[in-house]
């Protein structure tokens, strides 16, 4: 966890250091806190330019440090600058607040790791895998970066670790941290009117609600930046003492930086926000004087405007042509469900939601209509006592988010309307928590203020909700695809798992997958296509397409089809087993009906009646023993501790065992009483409504004596969470799939017309 505080604090410190220097430069004499937002901007718009110079992310990480300590000095001895006195206080308090809260999910797992790994998300795999690329520039490049995919942030990632030589993964925690760390800072300058501290919880409440801390649950940076830059429009946008020219460029700063993070529909929240600003403004006759102004100070500053513009130029010739390209493919992503298996309660951004996980509806979550009624109705009063008080920046950008809600609801799918509604909450909540923790004047204020305090500790309680149930991937078979990938370092290499973020763990190798991992995938036998839920092995892949890899990696499990002949084990480590091929394999074919499994019965009188009339050999294997994962008892899903069994009837003989499952907590398998396995943790390729199914592990060895068939009782008991997630109601969760017995015997190959009957692995046939 040091790694990922160290990485928060050094975007953080980089990011006021440049944001302080940017805006003394631009003519503001006490840049604030908001100067972390600004300086974030120019960090992402930066770093995926310089992450592509010789040298890749060491190049980029240290030409940013060199940016971010002589911006430091300079801002520091910059003669113009005025210090507020009292601001250092409640700014590193708050920062620190949120660092610490924002903290808590990795407390509650007792672990470091990726958030949100399989339960929320696989996303966050491909975000590793493009910022190792954009560091050491090794492998092909991935897709999404070739198309325009916006990479400021990963590009900042990829070099704070390349420099600091932090792992990659605490590099992005770094950032999941430092980003609502900065939106407290930016949300400081509007609670000016609060009393003394009370600015601290407020800012930090602002930069986490409940929907902003969910997103963090699941590695998502894209949206808790885009709310970081909005929360910033919306203060630098209403700073009077700023000069026009000041403000405006401060926004362009914003504006690229959410480009670079968020593509050009990130523009929208600021065109739309400034709009509604203009107008009201303009209705209201404030807009005039502003204008002649502002047009005198462009007629005064022609030459700052001409520079202004020609680095607008530049940035564009880098950006333009990625971000229209990416555009051009928006429509896909906005036709997506993503993660999503229903849409997410717009009441949600309000702040108040009684259920950890947000992706829950709104029907199955006991007082969900009260807790957001309470919360909107909050909202919406203060979004008017903000708008009377002729606040328009803030009332325009909240105005603005909810539009945006509004407008993406009947073009996009759920997910795009998620992301609005993550962006929509810190403001809603900075508006909300501004107007109703402002200080007392009456009896009237009084009520105002106690409902503020109690809505503050609603959503204070909604947030840590969100954190308790975030979960935190288990990285211990992952390292083991990283020590093995040195075995087989600039390779080819064929993943044969189900993981998704085998792409990064395997970096060092020129891997691909059937499976559709990032960062290529190879094209699996029309017989045996790889589909969610699905295990892979070593016919998932034509004979042909197999040998054009030289390694290959594969569960340890016995269900599963035998290897080639041109294919030796040369390394284990845990349940992973790496092969090296010498040579060509024979062409062989695959039954039809075989699908995820090894083999199917060879059926030469019906649908493999061709294959039985030609010349060749069948690769035949004992018949498996297979119990599909509905026939666990009571449940294959259940909270920890719990267990549950099967009856399995086995023939006399020595069997090895293998499962499908998923668990936050390690699991004993027993048989009959005894036990014969301890499985570890593991949330590798779990997917939306397909837990418990993916790889097949290796889960103990059975052996049953005699001559007479045994029904085993085979059962999975899951540990007790900790005693700190005990006493905090940290849910841990289990999810079981199929069950299959292997007999301990070697394959043989046979005639084809000795394999009708038989369960056969592969036919491999003559001309």
């Amino acid at each position: 966890m040091i790694e990922a505080w160290l990485s928060a604090a050094l975007i953080a410190l980089a990011s006021l250091a440049v944001g302080t220097a940017a805006m003394l430069a631009l003519g503001a004499r006490r840049p604030g806190a908001v100067a972390g937002a600004v300086g974030f901007a120019v960090l992402v718009t930066l770093a995926p330019v310089a992450v592509r110079l010789p040298g890749r992310g060491a190049t980029a990480g240290v030409l940013l440090a060199v940016l971010a300590a002589l911006c430091a000095l300079w801002a520091w001895r910059y003669p113009g600058r005025e210090r507020a006195k009292g601001d250092a206080g409640p700014a590193l308090a708050a920062a620190a607040l949120v660092v610490a809260v924002a903290s808590l999910p990795f407390l509650f797992n007792e672990r470091t790791g990726v958030l949100g790994e399989g339960i929320y998300t696989n996303d966050h795999a491909a975000q590793l895998y493009w910022a190792n690329w954009l560091a050491e520039g090794f492998g092909p490049r991935p897709n999404a970066v070739a198309f325009g995919y916006p990479v400021g942030p990963q590009a900042l990632a990829a070099a704070i670790s390349a420099v600091t030589g932090i792992d990659l993964v605490a590099a992005f925690n770094g950032l999941l941290l430092a980003i609502p760390a900065l939106t407290a800072l930016a949300a400081l300058p509007a609670l000016s009117a609060l009393r003394g501290w009370a600015r601290v919880p407020a800012a930090a409440l602002a930069a986490l609600p409940y929907l902003a801390a969910s997103f963090f649950a699941q590695s998502a940076f894209k949206e808790t930046a885009m709310a970081l830059f909005v929360v910033a429009f919306a203060v630098i946008l209403g700073a009077s003492e700023l000069r026009p020219r000041v403000r405006a460029a401060m926004i362009v700063l914003l504006g690229a930086g959410a480009v670079f993070t968020y593509s050009i529909p990130g523009v929208a929240w600021f065109a739309i926000a400034l709009a509604i600003w203009a107008a009201v403004k303009l209705v209201a006759g404030e807009l005039q004087d502003p204008l002649r102004r502002t047009a005198g100070a462009l007629r005064r500053h022609r030459g700052l405007l001409a520079a202004g513009v020609v680095l607008a130029l530049a940035l564009a010739a880098v950006a333009l042509g990625p971000a229209l390209e990416f555009l051009r493919r928006v429509d896909d992503v906005g036709l997506s469900r993503g993660r999503l298996s229903s849409p997410v309660f717009p009441g949600e951004a309000f702040g108040i939601w009684p259920e950890g996980d947000f992706r829950i509806v709104r029907g199955e979550v006991p007082g969900s209509l009260l807790a957001s009624g309470f919360a909107g109705l909050c909202v919406l009063a203060a979004g008017l006592a903000t708008a009377r008080r002729r606040e328009w920046a803030l009332a325009s950008t909240l105005a603005a988010a909810g539009l945006i809600y509004v407008i993406a609801r009947p073009f996009t799918e759920i997910h795009v309307e998620a992301k609005a509604l993550a962006v929509l909450a810190p403001i809603a909540m900075l508006v909300t928590l501004r107007w109703f923790l402002a200080p007392a004047r009456d009896g009237l204020g009084r009520a105002r203020l106690a409902v503020g305090v109690i809505l503050a500790l609603l959503a204070a309680g909604s947030t840590l909700l969100a954190l308790r149930a975030a979960p935190v991937g288990f990285d211990e078979r992952q390292l083991a695809l990283e020590r093995l990938a040195g075995r087989a370092a600039g390779e080819r290499l064929v993943f044969l798992g189900v993981d998704r973020f085998a792409g990064y763990y395997l970096r060092d190798t020129l891997i691909q997958s059937p499976a559709g991992f990032v960062p290529a995938e190879v094209k699996a036998r029309p017989e045996k296509a790889w589909q969610l839920g699905g295990a892979a092995d070593f016919d998932t892949l034509p004979s042909g397409k197999l040998d054009d890899f030289d390694y290959a990696i594969t569960t340890a499990a016995a269900y599963a089809s035998s290897p080639p002949p041109n294919w030796r084990p040369v390394a284990r480590d845990g349940d992973y087993v790496l092969w090296e091929r010498r040579g060509r394999g024979p062409k062989t074919l695959v039954l039809s009906g075989e699908s995820g499994d090894p083999g199917a019965i060879f059926d030469c009188d019906g649908r493999h009646a061709r294959f039985a009339r030609r010349s060749g050999a069948a690769i035949v294997l004992p018949d498996p023993v297979v119990v599909r994962d509905g026939a666990w008892s009571p449940s294959r899903a259940f909270a920890a501790p719990g267990e549950a069994s099967v009856r399995v009837p086995l023939e006399p003989g020595s069997w090895r065992i293998s499962l499908q499952y998923h668990s936050q907590v390690p699991l004993t398998v027993y048989a009959n009483g005894e036990e014969v396995a301890e499985l570890q943790p593991s949330l590798e390729g779990i997917y939306l409504a397909q837990e418990g199914r993916g790889a097949f592990w290796p889960a103990g060895e059975v052996a049953v004596d005699g001559d007479v068939p045994e029904d085993l009782e085979v059962e999975v008991r899951a540990r007790e969470p900790s005693a700190l997630q005990r006493l905090l109601g940290v849910e841990r969760r289990v999810w079981l799939g199929t069950l299959t017995f292997t007999e301990a015997a070697e394959p043989t190959e046979v005639p084809l017309d000795q394999a009708c009957d038989r369960y056969t692995d592969r036919l491999v046939l003559r001309k």
